[in-house]
């Protein structure tokens, strides 16, 4: 359907509900996987064989669900109407985080067959849930701010703000609920996931049937020509390093190899806070802290610089904080280093809305795609961070912290080699 296929008055209601339920997604999401990161910890000190790569596969399935099934879902919202696909996401992830604690219901000391099956079936599910939210969020929002270009940007960037943020909230919370619940911190998250139902429910209004076209399944030669358009070929390898290294550091495996209890010479980092579920609390939180102040900086920078050595530069940052966290990892002082990784995070923070605007210029080309596109969206984020999960838990199991922070090295490297080539095709000018 084209970008101005709803006549006057009859276009979708409910943008600021749409958002909110997103921000509960997002939160319960992200506090899921260090709740699972929790309960990983607890397994390997009642004797279970919990290791750094079995982490990393586990919590990354959810990923290889949104990946696969995010294009089609995006592409069937385009036909049968955004809201049904709204509400399904939220639903099926408040059933899949109540698997978990399954086990332990069923023993003491539950088996690492029933243990894994369990939250792999979990992540799986939750997986599924986002492929049918996110692109129909997405789309939802466009097809409501047609013909308003001013608020279209308004809401696109609290549809950011609130992708972010909420990732955020939950990387603080998710400690905290463990800490304070134990197994009933799955109850919370499912709960979470209902709130965001709940603003679907009652607060969207999906435009009327008779302004829908018949269902359209994915078009794979459609969205192969998507893929081959230059602009997104060198864009989609660096934005895949990026949430590869999201998928390294905002997720279970840090807690895993923070808060484990493997401890190892020379990296003091390794094991430093066992059983100290509050102390890491206010680390994430100091850590969101900066990152918003960054964001909120990057707003006012990002309209006076040309898009793709924007990106190059922002890239660049995750190299310094790496190097800097390195140093600190083995011995170096904190008044010396910690600066640099705050220099590095800020010009990380820089990437994601950088990105957001290129996209915006090429996604021109495709207004009548939305639901599609924003299938892409997700294949791209859901790769990146299954690749991210998969390598980290491998570079973790080989050189703890240090083989985190060596493999985020190697992931910007890949990263800028694409950008570079894009530079030089578009001479800084796009």
């Amino acid at each position: 359907m084209s970008g101005n296929a709803f006549p006057e008055g009859s276009v979708p209601r409910g943008l600021g509900a749409a958002i909110w339920s997103q921000l509960f997604l997002r939160i319960a999401g992200s506090a899921g996987v260090l709740v699972i990161g929790g309960y990983f910890v607890e397994l390997q000190d009642k004797g279970l064989p919990i290791t750094s790569v079995l982490v990393g596969a586990v919590t990354g399935l959810v990923y290889l669900t949104e990946l696969l099934f995010a294009p089609p879902a995006g592409a069937l919202s385009d036909g049968r109407g955004r809201k049904r696909f709204l509400l399904v996401g939220p639903m099926l992830a408040a059933f899949a985080v109540l698997l978990p604690p399954l086990g332990v219901l069923a023993s003491t000391l539950p088996s690492m067959a029933l243990v894994v099956g369990l939250l792999a079936l979990s992540r799986l599910i939750e997986g599924l849930g986002s492929a049918a939210s996110v692109p129909a969020t997405l789309g939802f929002l466009s097809e409501g701010t047609d013909r308003d270009p001013l608020k279209r940007g308004r809401q696109m960037s609290f549809y950011e703000l609130t992708t972010s943020g909420g990732v955020a909230i939950g990387a603080v919370l998710g400690s905290l609920l463990w800490s304070a619940l134990h197994l009933f911190a799955f109850v919370a998250l499912s709960i979470l996931y209902l709130v965001g139902a709940a603003f679907v429910l009652f607060g969207v209004r999906d435009a009327p049937d008779v302004s829908r076209h018949r269902s359209r399944p994915l078009d794979l030669r459609r969205y192969l020509t998507l893929l081959s358009d230059r602009r997104l070929t060198l864009l989609v390898p660096a934005w895949i390093a990026v949430n590869a290294i999201l998928g390294v550091w905002v997720q279970a495996q840090i807690v895993f190899v923070l808060a484990g209890s493997t401890t190892i010479a020379g990296q003091r980092f390794v094991g430093s806070l066992h059983n100290q579920e509050q102390a890491l609390s206010l680390i994430l939180f100091a850590y969101v802290l900066w990152f918003s102040v960054c964001v909120v900086a990057w707003a006012f920078l990002l309209g006076r610089l040309p898009k793709v050595p924007t990106l190059l530069v922002t890239l660049f940052g995750s190299v310094v904080a790496s190097l800097a966290l390195i140093m600190l990892n083995h011995g170096g002082a904190y008044v010396a280093f910690v600066p640099v990784v705050m220099v590095g995070v800020f010009l990380e923070a820089g990437f994601v809305p950088a990105a957001l605007a290129y996209l915006a210029d090429v996604s021109e080309a495709f207004v009548g795609e939305r639901g599609m596109l924003m299938g892409l969206y997700s294949l791209v984020l859901g790769l990146g961070y299954l690749l991210g999960n998969f390598l980290g838990g491998v570079a973790a199991q080989i050189a703890y912290f240090d083989g985190l922070a060596y493999l985020t090295i190697a992931f910007a490297a890949a990263g800028m080699l694409p950008l570079g080539v894009l530079l030089l095709a578009r001479r800084g000018s796009f």
